[in-house]
């Protein structure tokens, strides 16, 4: 079948050029506790602490991950940006325009799809009555970074320029999780103050909405592909969605026995994957609330009063893949997993890979590579090109359901009163998948 593993993903070649920078007898053997990779794949961005206890954020270039020679590869170190305190998180963000979508396929690459059109009047609607006079700050063009510090502040670099563009300051403690739109350069952070803050990037940063209904900390927050909707999770099998127009409740998700640290999309925003200290990764469908599938780290799964504890496989990471074919974990028992979503038999691990003391994986948009993080202050390199999914297009009709399920937004679920056949309805929203 197209979504299985053909071959083994293996280090790349440009692996050995950055651990050459890594390993440095300047920097620390620090945990990597993030790392991110930029919307246009070309930019690494990876917390280290130097010699001086410095933390800094090297900036990592490289044109081609996959250059089959060392000697060929221009990978480098394009910036160092210094921090005040320990960096928790780190996400890039670029802006992308109505014109810019128009010279790219969205029918290729789901990731481009347009912003659903209730989310963008309401943005124009917020920052046409904004004196744009006095702004300070030009986020229409360029890449920036962001960093969540362990003293409450958020960086922001300006990656062509190396110049320090602006500091968010609102939170009161350590920034541990925040994500970047994928087109409106909309911020939100999460922090150990128990609240969940939104900033316009396009109205100098700007903080417009605050979200404090919990009294304990917030592990995460990722905004879906098509922007319309938030996902936060956090201690107490804490899983929440949110509809970013309304900013009201859509989900309260329950399945989780432990902590709940990390959180991905699919890129039509359809389905929702979050890993948990429980030893395991849960399916979501965003449509209808349900679990479509559970992905075990440790068999048997532990009985809840030792899932709810110290049992040795905490689920730290999780990412889909492009095209939605495979979810992609990293577990404290040393192990990086991948996991079939095509299959609906059973939710089974297709490949295993072992990276002592792992902590992140992140993979680049084209899909084509994967970083791997860990306590030794390490960062490896992988190819996932020798992977189906990336390397074998899916059928058509695959296609039409990411264009679908995106231009639908949170509308998605009006599909199911539409006059069209269940097997079609079911399988706009990834019944076909369910585990049965």
């Amino acid at each position: 079948m197209f979504n299985q593993i053909i071959d083994q993903p293996e280090l790349l070649p440009t692996n050995q050029l950055l651990q050459k920078h890594l390993n440095s007898s300047v920097y620390l053997t620090n945990n990597v506790w993030k790392v991110a990779f930029s919307p246009c794949s070309k930019y690494l961005a990876i917390p280290k602490q130097d010699i001086y206890g410095e933390n800094c954020v090297l900036v990592v270039k490289c044109s081609n991950w996959n250059a089959k020679d060392i000697h060929t590869a221009d990978l480098s170190v394009c910036q160092r940006f210094t921090c005040t305190s320990g960096i928790w998180s780190l996400a890039f963000g670029q802006r992308k325009t109505e014109e810019s979508h128009s010279h790219q396929s969205t029918l290729l690459d789901p990731n481009n799809l347009l912003l659903p059109k209730t989310r963008r009047e309401l943005l124009n609607r917020r920052r046409s009555s904004l004196s744009v006079v006095n702004r300070r700050h030009d986020f229409t063009k360029d890449l920036f970074l962001a960093a969540g510090l362990a003293d409450g502040k958020i960086n922001i670099w300006n990656i062509d320029t190396g110049e320090l563009t602006l500091i968010l300051k609102d939170h009161q403690s350590t920034v541990c999780g925040l994500d970047f739109t994928s087109c409106t350069m909309q911020l939100a952070t999460c922090s150990h103050d128990t609240t969940i803050k939104l900033w316009d990037l396009l109205d100098d940063g700007n903080m417009y909405k605050t979200l404090n209904e919990w009294t304990h900390v917030i592990n995460a927050v990722k905004w879906s592909p098509d922007e319309t909707l938030l996902c936060a999770v956090g201690p107490y099998e804490l899983v929440i969605l949110y509809d970013t127009v309304t900013w009201e409740e859509l989900h309260k998700f329950e399945g989780h026995l432990h902590s709940v640290v990390d959180c991905a999309f699919s890129s039509d925003s359809a389905l929702l994957a979050t890993a948990s200290y429980d030893t395991q990764v849960i399916l979501w469908s965003t449509i209808t609330g349900e679990i479509l599938k559970t992905f075990a780290h440790k068999i048997p799964m532990p009985l809840k009063i030792y899932a709810g504890g110290d049992n040795g496989a905490f689920v730290r990471s999780v990412v889909i893949t492009k095209y939605n074919h495979n979810i992609i974990t990293a577990c404290d028992d040393n192990k990086i997993r991948w996991f079939s979503l095509a299959l609906n038999d059973k939710s089974r691990m297709i490949y295993e890979r072992t990276e002592t003391n792992v902590l992140c994986v992140a993979m680049t948009v084209d899909g084509h590579t994967m970083a791997v993080s860990n306590r030794n202050g390490e960062v490896h390199l992988l190819s996932t090109l020798s992977t189906a999914g990336t390397c074998h297009p899916p059928p058509l009709k695959y296609f039409c359901r990411l264009l679908i399920n995106t231009s639908l937004g949170t509308k998605r679920k009006e599909a199911f009163s539409l006059s069209l056949s269940q097997h079609l309805i079911k399988y706009l929203a990834y019944q076909d998948i369910k585990t049965k």
